[in-house]
């Protein structure tokens, strides 16, 4: 048998009697199996030869050995790499190992929640790797704009013309806008509405008098306002009508809500007459003749037994029974217009 036969039988028989060791010593498939793959072939024949002769302290010595190598192998540090971090204007370069948040925390760099960054915390570092990131800053800002108020005007026929009121005082309204603007960088990228709240005004109320006026219903008992239209001389009396009746005059008065004989209401300046003589809606101007009262503005809208039978030429409605007995019975001139 040749030297090389012999030394593979050799090497054969070795790792045979190491198996066969291993098995005795009820070491764990997986060490056996690490030991096959590792040891060099002397080390398979010693393990064998010492197994066989007994040999426990050289066996636990390279079993020691195999470990210890192990541990050489997991205490090696990761590579590191040369990152650029771009931030606050600047390019930072940094050697680093491990993920971009390692890096970071490395270059003692602060991220914030509302800060955007081109690459993911969790990304492991390599030789590419250049990390960007953007400080943005979000300000809302509130804007209040006001919104002017209308006037209005209520016209009211109770007052006469010239004459007004304040009844409603104006509010301005306003407008308050919430914007929110974001900067990036310190330049602004974007502004958006983000709330709006709307006071509405209140509009300005005016009352203003229609009721057409002749200073005519200054002296005037009668409460039917005169028509514009009407005007009198120097001496009192109209200076346009159809034709005058002198004659008595009396007073009388009625209960509130009153009616006439024409269907009017009942009211200062309505008259009773013989409406064969005065016919019902007959605009007339009546003035005591000597002068000393007036009566003024007047319509014919009521009628009387003394009045049918000629005893008075009119009959001038009061608004009390005391005002009535205070005109008692006078001459008057009725001018019809």
């Amino acid at each position: 048998m040749s030297n090389k036969s012999k030394n593979s039988f050799s090497f054969n028989a070795a790792a045979a009697n190491c198996k066969k060791v291993l098995k005795s010593l009820n070491v764990k498939k997986t060490f056996a199996l690490m030991a096959l793959t590792t040891f060099t072939a002397a080390s398979a024949a010693v393990l064998a030869v010492s197994a066989a002769s007994g040999d426990v302290a050289l066996e636990a010595n390279l079993i020691a050995g195999a470990e210890s190598e192990a541990a050489v192998k997991t205490a090696i540090p990761p590579k590191e790499y040369d990152v650029r971090i771009s931030v606050d204007g600047k390019t930072l370069g940094i050697k680093c190992a491990g993920t971009v948040n390692d890096a970071l925390a490395a270059a003692n760099i602060d991220i914030y929640d509302d800060d955007l960054i081109n690459i993911g915390f969790t990304e492991p570092l390599n030789a590419n790797t250049e990390i960007v990131v953007n400080r943005v800053n979000i300000v809302e800002e509130v804007q209040i704009e006001t919104i002017d108020y209308a006037t209005r005007y209520k016209e009211d026929n109770n007052y006469t013309i010239g004459y007004s009121e304040v009844v409603v005082d104006g509010e301005e309204g306003e407008v308050e806008t919430t914007l929110r603007h974001v900067y990036v960088d310190g330049e602004l990228v974007s502004t958006a509405v983000v709330d709006e709240d709307i006071t509405e005004p209140v509009d300005k109320v005016v009352l203003v008098g229609t009721k057409e006026y002749n200073p005519i219903d200054d002296f005037s008992i009668s409460q039917i306002p005169a028509p514009m239209d009407l005007t009198l001389d120097a001496n009192g009396a109209p200076t346009s009508y159809q034709k005058v009746l002198t004659g008595k005059s009396c007073a009388y008065s009625a209960r509130p809500g009153a009616g006439t004989a024409s269907g009017r209401k009942a009211m200062v300046g309505c008259v009773a007459v013989d409406p064969d003589i005065i016919p019902y809606g007959t605009e007339l101007y009546i003035t005591t003749t000597d002068g000393s009262a007036v009566y003024g503005y007047a319509i014919a809208a009521d009628t009387g037994t003394a009045l049918i039978e000629g005893q008075i030429l009119v009959d001038l409605f009061m608004e009390s029974y005391d005002a009535s007995c205070d005109w008692g019975a006078r001459q008057v001139n009725i001018y019809i217009l």
